[in-house]
């Protein structure tokens, strides 16, 4: 197994789970947000054609999606959840209060 793609793998792990969350059980704004998360994953479909054929600088831009894209979307991600989880919270005691 290539070290860039074991490198590259908790962030992936941790995007999906994201990803998943985010998609689920954001609403509103964030909801239409959550699909921005995907990015990473279209930058990196982008260029795996380029990197089998073989075009110069492909595996460079490959290792660069694989190794700071998908840390960047989980950073991107949580944020959201996190605001998410903090409005539910002042909504929930804007009712109760």
């Amino acid at each position: 197994m290539p070290p860039t793609l074991v490198w590259a793998i908790p962030g992936i792990i941790a995007w999906v789970a994201l990803q998943i969350a985010a998609v689920q059980w954001c609403t509103g704004w964030r909801d239409e947000k959550a699909k921005y998360g995907f990015v990473a994953l279209g930058l990196l479909l982008w260029w795996l054609p380029n990197l089998a054929f073989g075009e110069r600088g492909a595996s460079e831009v490959e290792q660069f999606v694989l190794i700071a894209g998908f840390p960047v979307a989980v950073l991107y991600l949580a944020g959201l959840l996190v605001s998410e989880l903090s409005e539910r919270r002042s909504s929930r005691r804007k009712l109760t209060g």
